[in-house]
């Protein structure tokens, strides 16, 4: 169940505290509309400092982590 978060583990922006919503949404292999639309429902919290956004790596890798929780609780879905 972890897998994300292993991936994030092994990355070289595990180094980073924070990264822009373009580079959030490559890490994560989404696109950035569906990354947007994340952020404006509050469900990936995201914050500025002078005129940039940025995402923690920390809130992606949680937002993530529900997002596999959610789909792997889902019934007649997949297998």
């Amino acid at each position: 169940m972890n897998s994300i978060i292993d991936t994030f583990a092994s990355s070289q922006s595990e180094q980073r505290l924070a990264v822009s919503p373009a580079e959030a949404a490559r890490m994560a292999g989404i696109g950035r509309t569906t990354l947007y639309a994340a952020l404006g429902s509050g469900d990936l919290r995201s914050f500025k400092i002078g005129k940039r956004r940025l995402i923690s790596v920390d809130a992606l890798k949680q937002w993530l982590s529900a997002a596999e929780s959610a789909s792997s609780g889902e019934s007649g879905h997949g297998r």
